[in-house]
C-alpha cells in the first residue's frame, strides 16, 4: 500500500513540472520601451513551485513561460490590456500602458494541488525590480517554434474571476489597480 501511494504521489508530483520552452540567451536585453510603446517585465523571483511552468498572456495572445527565478520582457502597444499568468489557477492585472513607461510585474506563487499556483501580480518598483532580476534568468520566446494563445473561454473567466475579486476584495487590488508604470 505505502509503495502504491508513492508511486502515484511521484508521478502526481512530475505530472506538474515541465521544463520550459523559452531560450536562456547569453545577454540579457536593455529594459528599454521601443519607440511608441511600453515595456512590460514579469519577475517570477522566487524558488518556490521549481520548475513548475506559469504560461504568461498579453489579451490572451502568448507572451511567454516563466519558472523559478526567471523573468519575461515584452514590448505593449499603448492603451488598456489583460496581462494573464496561467498555472493551476490564473492571475490578472488589467494595465492601461502609456508609451515610453515601464510596468515591472511580480508573479506571486503558492502552494497548489497538483502543480503551483499563482497568487497574482503585484507592481515592482523599479529600482527594486532592476535588482531582483540580477538574481534571476531572462527567457526569451524561441522564434522557431509556435506557441498557443490562451483558449478565449479560459481567457474570459479569468477576467470574470478578477473583476469578481475586485468587487469582493477592492482593498487586496489596490496597489494593482493604482500602478501606472514608472
Amino acid at each position: 500500500m505505502k509503495r502504491a501511494l508513492l508511486l502515484v504521489l511521484i508521478i502526481a508530483f512530475c505530472s506538474g513540472c515541465a521544463t520550459t520552452q523559452m531560450i536562456k540567451p547569453e545577454k540579457p536585453p536593455k529594459l528599454e520601451a521601443k519607440a511608441g510603446t511600453a515595456l512590460l517585465v514579469i519577475v517570477r523571483d522566487t524558488y518556490f513551485g521549481g520548475n513548475i511552468v506559469f504560461w504568461n498572456y498579453l489579451d490572451g495572445k502568448f507572451i511567454g513561460e516563466t519558472t523559478a527565478k526567471t523573468y519575461i520582457v515584452t514590448n505593449v502597444q499603448p492603451g488598456e490590456h489583460y496581462v494573464v499568468s496561467a498555472t493551476e489557477n490564473t492571475g490578472v492585472a488589467h494595465l492601461n500602458f502609456q508609451a515610453g513607461k515601464h510596468y515591472f510585474l511580480r508573479q506571486g506563487v503558492t502552494m497548489g494541488v497538483w502543480r503551483a499556483r499563482t497568487s497574482g501580480f503585484s507592481p515592482i518598483p523599479a529600482e527594486e525590480a532592476r535588482k531582483v532580476i540580477q538574481d534571476c534568468t531572462y527567457l526569451q520566446l524561441d522564434n522557431s517554434k509556435t506557441f498557443p494563445d490562451m483558449e478565449p473561454g479560459l481567457h474570459q473567466k479569468a477576467i470574470e474571476e478578477y473583476k469578481a475579486g475586485i468587487k469582493e476584495n477592492p482593498d487586496g487590488y489596490k496597489e494593482l489597480l493604482e500602478y501606472k508604470g514608472e
